[in-house]
């Protein structure tokens, strides 16, 4: 009988006799603590959370143990890599033959690369060469012989931070001022948001603003804007613009002075 096994992050398969299962909990639990696990494990599955889109390169790694009969020839040991909700493998090696990237990963990896020098685990990792954005998602190493499997799922991000930013002012009239800002070229989705420091100590956030996305190209460009009346501003006063990629805990900001009643603006970007 074929079991679900359930740990954490960790989802696999395992045939074994000492095993109960509580199938809407999808847990199961071993009765014999006292025994070790009888099969193959997957004890570590390493996928950053976020890289930068053009990075030299990225790698996953995937880290299992194996049992005696696992390491014969005859075993039927492969080491496969998912794409997302994908059947079809994007990586597979089979132990005595040579590594295969495959679909999405096609031509994109470093085939040559060892992570270890033991035979049965020396090509189980993902060398990626210059990642870019449309690999953004969840990569999931599954390990497997004829008896037993087990497999592991973590998401990557990755990111484009914006190819230009810009913060900048139109003066209506002599009492208000339209404050915005525009990033270009961000993915995955970001946010923006607008703040007024008025001593450089109290930093307030604009709430009336209006923030507009546009997603082209496989990249959103996002803009922030508001109407502030000089009444309500002390001279000068620090806007500040902030835009984050929440996924990619990615954050950059661009920051000006400006004095009301005046036409113009000061910008710089502060550190």
């Amino acid at each position: 009988m074929v079991f679900l096994i359930a740990t954490g992050n960790r989802l696999g398969t395992m045939k074994h006799d000492e095993l109960t299962c509580e199938a809407n909990e999808a847990k199961c639990i071993y009765l014999n603590f006292n025994r070790d696990v009888q099969g193959l494990q997957i004890t570590d599955l390493t996928v950053p959370r976020s890289v930068r889109n053009g990075s030299d390169y990225v790698i996953l790694d995937c880290q299992y143990a194996l049992l005696p009969d696992d390491l014969k020839p005859d075993s039927g040991l492969v080491v496969k890599w998912f794409y997302n909700s994908i059947p079809s493998p994007i990586y597979q090696w089979i132990p005595g033959k040579k590594p295969q990237d495959l679909g999405l990963l096609k031509g994109r990896l470093d085939l040559d690369y060892r992570v270890s020098d033991h035979n049965s685990s020396m090509y189980r990792a993902l060398f990626i060469k210059t990642p870019t954005t449309e690999l953004s998602g969840d990569y999931k190493c599954m390990v497997s012989t004829y008896w037993r499997e087990d497999f592991m799922t973590k998401r990557m991000v990755v990111f484009a931070p914006e190819r230009k930013m810009v913060l900048h002012q139109a003066k209506l009239d002599l009492e208000s001022v339209n404050i915005t800002c525009v990033a270009q070229g961000v993915y995955p989705e970001p946010n923006m948001s607008l703040f007024k420091d008025p001593d450089r100590k109290t930093k307030l956030e604009i709430e009336n603003s209006i923030v507009e996305k546009n997603f082209r190209n496989g990249a959103y460009d996002i803009t922030a804007s508001a109407v502030i009346e000089d009444q309500n501003l002390v001279t000068p006063v620090i806007f500040e613009c902030e835009l984050s990629i929440p996924e990619a805990r990615y954050y950059s900001k661009k920051s000006s002075v400006f004095y009301p009643g005046i036409m113009g603006l000061v910008s710089g970007k502060f550190h």
